[in-house]
């Protein structure tokens, strides 16, 4: 007798975050690990009134674009999702990704897309480890709690994949890893051929564009930063004036660039100690700064002076609605919007665009290649 749980489906395309999404019986079945056009077996993990989770079991009929994957546990960790799809084929679903999300989302039709590219490989500066119990290091296991022991990583920049293969080799050295209240976390950053390791050397310095910039592996930074050297330039080419505004700041990325190009920046954002980086990284003698929710900044006197720029690099829940009401109430000529979420992105895309904005440009980015992961940033003029 069949199993009810165990499902045939033929998959129909790749959604946001890289899930396969097939139809069974009209109800959406998301299948990480299959890809557009094939056939496949699946067992149902969850089910909703509106769609379905399962897990891979079979492919019967593969893609002509699977490709076997780099990593030796792949599937097991929860690291990357695309490492069986080939890299050019990345690519144009994560285009296809990006369109969908303002169509569906936004209702905005996009033109032509093309996601930048990074090597597919050895680009990831930044990663979060684990200590397995028995004190090796590894990756979280997919969809799980538990630690998968790795022997190295394909995607990690050099300082990080040696790093981990001598630690598989049973060489030790884990003492002292991880922050406070870590639980067996801690974070790496490799970079000019130097490893820094959380608990033992925190503060990075790195140079992206020609620019020194400092950050604590516990702040967040940016885990690409070969594509980064495009990525920044693109975002603000042609950008100067009186007077800027960076939101969701972090530790000045952006800001020290905009310092540059402007008479005043004002730098905003709520960790007070990424803030203190700012500080060092933006260093400008016209600069201000607010250690506040950018939700509570738009409340506040601040907000009201004019910005011929404001830039947006908000988290993955995108603009909350008192910032985009702030945007289409002060109306800057200039917005700038870095955003790592299409889905969100094309949401307050929408909502600027029925403010009085118009999108000027769109551009892509794959800051992480054999994951679902796609980075964009867009500009909006006051139409």
């Amino acid at each position: 007798m069949a199993d009810p749980q165990v499902l045939q489906l033929r998959v129909e395309k790749l959604v946001a975050g890289g899930d396969a999404l097939a139809f069974h019986e009209g109800k959406a079945v998301f299948v990480p690990l299959a890809l557009p056009g094939e056939l496949v077996r699946a067992e149902l993990r969850r089910s909703r009134r509106d769609f379905a989770q399962a897990s891979l079991l079979e492919v019967l009929e593969p893609s002509p674009l699977r490709a076997p994957p780099e990593c030796p546990i792949y599937g097991a960790c929860g690291g990357c999702n695309l490492q069986h799809l080939a890299y050019p084929a990345q690519l144009e679903a994560k285009a296809a990704i990006v369109a969908e999300a303002f169509r569906r989302t936004g209702g905005i039709e996009l033109g032509e897309l093309e996601v930048r590219p990074s090597p597919p490989f050895g680009y990831r500066n930044r990663m979060q480890l684990h200590r397995s119990p028995r004190g090796r290091v590894g990756f979280m296991r997919r969809s799980s709690a538990e630690i998968v022991e790795a022997p190295g990583c394909p995607v990690a920049v050099a300082p990080i994949a040696d790093w981990i293969a001598e630690r598989a080799a049973g060489s030790g050295g884990l003492e002292g890893l991880g922050g406070p209240g870590g639980a067996g976390r801690f974070l790496a950053f490799g970079y000019g051929g130097e490893l820094w390791l959380e608990g033992r050397r925190d503060l990075v310095e790195v140079a992206v564009a020609g620019q020194a910039i400092r950050f604590r592996l516990a702040s967040f930074f940016q885990s690409n930063l070969q594509l980064l050297e495009r990525f920044v330039p693109e975002a603000l080419a042609g950008l100067g004036g009186g007077s800027a505004a960076d939101l969701y700041c972090g530790v000045g990325l952006f800001g020290a660039f905009l310092a540059r190009r402007f008479e005043r920046v004002c730098c905003v954002e709520q960790d007070p100690a990424a803030l203190g980086l700012a500080r060092a990284n933006v260093g400008a003698a016209g600069a201000e700064y607010h250690a506040l929710a950018v939700e509570d900044w738009v409340r506040g006197p601040g907000s009201g002076k004019r910005f011929d720029c404001v830039l947006v690099d908000p988290p993955r829940s995108g603009l909350g609605a008192p910032v985009r009401a702030w945007l289409k109430r002060s109306k800057p000529p200039l917005l700038v919007y870095v955003s790592c979420d299409p889905v969100t992105l094309a949401r307050d895309a929408a909502d600027l665009l029925a403010g009085g904005f118009a999108l000027e440009s769109l551009a892509a980015y794959d800051f992480y290649p054999q994951t679902g992961h796609v980075e964009c940033h867009a500009r909006f003029v006051r139409a």
